[in-house]
């Protein structure tokens, strides 16, 4: 196993007598550590863009989400939250309502989504959310509601903003009348405190004020959509999610965080499997270089290939031989670029030095995980070890009577 090794070594650095052959080799090594250099920094960089959204939506969705299986609401209770209560992973429960809405400000009027929220809601987790104003959702003299960032754009609102925002929705306890069609619209007003960010489809639709308005508004004076569960660390949610399912049966139903965010989930995984899947393509392209440097080797190295089977070399020697020498190639290449890329991403990591203008993190996210760069060196490894087969194949074919 040594021979082939050391013989392949000697191959890949020795002067060939077809010059075109070391180039063919040092272009295959470069397009093999651009390839890798290029998969590991984007895998980063999805690693960092998904880090950052998951912490936004770890501030905002809660760990649990109970809901009314086959109604919007239900009718809250104590005995519920006892219940749910006696299990020890539970740290707080909220008990919220949420339902579409139509707001006016000024002359604008947007649909929306209410989220009216109890008073065991924890603000505190929404300081990493807020980009203007702050959360403040009033008292009972006074309404305050914050916006998502897209919601408040479209309305033109901004904290501390001089006109009040009407909120309206049609009343269930009022039948229809065209002659007096504001008659049967629940309207109630409040002001902006504050302006969050989570992602676009929250940002786009939802504000956030008290319970109590948003159940005035509704006319749901003792009901509730949901209950919010936030859960002590460490705890597992999918083994607390069965306990509550066991505890409340199928009158409810229970979500985990990622189950709320299924479809943001699918979206990175696929976009950074389908970005991987590309860059293996140019991988796979860069390895054809490999596959002609190891052809014109096999040309260049027939009085080698006889010399050593008149020496009692048998094909497999001869077949390991540039086997291991397109392997050689495709590692060493790669292997450089996977620690370029490396170092550039914890650099990144570390100290920041690329930096973006407008955004929610002034530096450009990153994070760097072993299973990249494991992934990244087994692809580079079976593309070189794939592509070496024909070309070595062919070498140990060849005949002793054949060489000059």
């Amino acid at each position: 196993m040594r021979l082939p090794l050391f013989i392949a070594y000697r191959y890949l650095f020795s002067k060939k007598k077809i010059n075109a052959i070391n180039i063919i080799t040092a272009i295959a090594m470069l397009g093999f550590g651009v390839g890798a250099f290029a998969m590991v920094a984007v895998l980063s960089t999805f690693n960092g863009l998904s880090e950052i959204v998951e912490g936004t939506i770890n501030n905002y969705d809660p760990d649990l989400k109970i809901s009314a299986a086959k109604s919007k609401t239900f009718v809250f209770n104590q005995d519920l939250v006892q219940k749910i209560q006696q299990l020890d992973e539970v740290k707080n429960i909220t008990n919220t309502l949420e339902e579409k809405v139509v707001l006016k400000y000024d002359d604008h009027q947007e649909i929306a989504r209410i989220k009216g929220v109890g008073p065991n809601f924890d603000a505190n987790k929404f300081d990493t959310l807020m980009v203007l104003g702050s959360f403040e959702l009033g008292d009972s003299s006074s309404n305050y509601g914050v916006f998502g960032g897209g919601l408040s754009n479209k309305l033109n609102l901004f904290p501390g903003s001089p006109e009040v925002v009407t909120v309206f929705v049609p009343r269930r306890d009022v039948e229809y009348n065209s002659l007096n069609p504001m008659a049967a619209l629940s309207t109630k007003y409040l002001r902006s405190s504050g302006i969050f960010l989570v992602h676009e489809e929250v940002d786009n639709e939802i504000f956030i004020t008290s319970l109590k308005f948003a159940q005035d508004l509704l006319s749901y004076p003792h009901s509730v959509s949901s209950l919010e569960i936030e859960l002590l660390p460490d705890s597992d949610p999918q083994e607390v999610k069965e306990n509550i399912e066991t505890i409340l049966g199928s009158t409810y139903q229970v979500k985990t965080r990622k189950e709320l965010n299924e479809v943001i989930y699918k979206i990175f995984r696929s976009e950074k499997w389908f970005t991987f899947a590309i860059l293996s393509l140019v991988l796979f392209i860069s390895s054809f270089n490999i596959f002609g440097s190891l052809v014109m080797l096999v040309l260049d190295k027939k009085k080698d290939i006889g010399i050593l089977k008149s020496m009692g070399a048998g094909e497999d020697t001869i077949r390991k031989v540039f086997m291991w020498q397109g392997s050689y190639i495709a590692i060493i290449g790669g292997a450089s670029g996977i620690v370029l890329a490396a170092a550039l991403v914890l650099a990144q990591e570390y100290f920041g030095f690329i930096t973006m203008d407008s955004a929610m993190v002034q530096e450009y996210p990153v994070k760097l995980l072993l299973r990249d760069i494991v992934l990244t060196f087994a692809t580079v490894s079976i593309l070189g070890y794939l592509i070496s087969i024909y070309p070595s194949i062919k070498a140990s074919k060849t005949l002793i009577s054949n060489i000059n």
